[in-house]
């Protein structure tokens, strides 16, 4: 069964030979790469040209001279491209290791109703570029079952890891509100539509380096929570509190009355004093994928709503 992997690519001929090459040792062998650049200025364009060459499962799209897009809806754009029952997002800049399609699709084949909007997502390995390591055990720190659990997370899951069905992408093709990064709303809508999954193995390195798009990941138990305790920063990234309602705005007449209440109680939530945001959180059941003293904790420690 052919997979689609979406890639876009900026300025990352460092490190897209690598990622190639990973790709092109998997295990299942019956995938498509479909590579968006976004305007590189380095050799990106000429390694994306050697592999096509090469490589009769790999090409580019859009044109000789896209759009700058950024990341996010250079991602996006690649959907339409799309009509495989199965769809990868891919990092320019990770490895994947050799078994990575295999045991996600595996799962997706075994777990997936075709009919709802559905992804699953696996863990990682942290890859220290500047020391050439592994320095993280773990990537994946947080999962939610529920929109409850997933409501207060600044994000969704790494795009990079996902591997999602085309009832799924044709929502993704058709998205009508603004975002901010792609993975954000892809995890969003199947939370909302569909279901989520999480395997539990790691199957790449993620890269962690000066240039990545959503920053660099710490794992460690003491950062994590030294982070939860903090007073500084804030509960909710406004960013994200915007991307979410301009969501609800664009489907709110599609929601059932569950998720309808979940929304309207996380807006209020920025609105409330300290305990009117305790009973959200308590009433309606949220917390930080499954770890409700965590979301309890930050409430009392930080502002609601903060960032840029």
């Amino acid at each position: 069964m052919t997979v689609d992997i979406l890639m876009a690519t900026y300025n990352g001929g460092r490190y897209l030979r690598n990622q190639l090459l990973s790709l092109q040792q998997q295990t299942h062998g019956d995938w498509r790469l479909l590579i968006r650049d976004d305007g590189s200025s380095d050799d990106t364009l000429r390694i994306i040209d050697e592999f096509e060459r090469i490589d009769p499962r790999i090409r580019r799209v859009d044109g000789d001279n896209p759009e700058n897009l950024g990341a996010a809806r250079s991602f996006m754009a690649l959907t339409a491209w799309s009509d495989a029952d199965y769809l990868m997002f891919c990092d320019q800049d990770d490895i994947w290791f050799e078994k990575k399609l295999e045991l996600l699709l595996n799962f997706a084949r075994n777990n997936f109703d075709p009919q709802l909007p559905s992804l699953v997502y696996c863990d990682a390995y942290g890859y220290s570029d500047s020391q050439g390591v592994i320095t993280l055990p773990r990537v994946s720190l947080l999962q939610a079952n529920t929109l409850q659990e997933f409501m207060f997370f600044n994000g969704g899951y790494q795009g990079c890891s996902i591997l999602f069905n085309q009832a799924l992408n044709r929502m993704l093709k058709d998205y009508r509100a603004s975002y901010f990064l792609h993975d954000d709303i892809a995890s969003l809508l199947a939370h909302v539509f569909g279901r989520v999954y999480f395997l539990p193995q790691r199957l790449m390195l993620y890269r962690q380096h000066d240039a990545n798009v959503t920053g660099n990941i710490s794992g460690r138990f003491w950062q994590r929570l030294q982070r939860i305790v903090s007073t500084r920063g804030f509960v909710i990234n406004r960013v994200h509190f915007d991307e979410k309602k301009a969501f609800f705005d664009a489907y709110q007449n599609e929601l059932d009355d569950h998720a309808l209440r979940l929304f309207e109680a996380y807006f209020s939530y920025v609105d409330k004093n300290l305990a009117g945001r305790l009973g959200v959180v308590l009433r309606h059941g949220f917390s930080m994928g499954g770890h409700r003293w965590a979301l309890l904790l930050k409430t009392l420690l930080r502002r609601p709503i903060g960032g840029p």
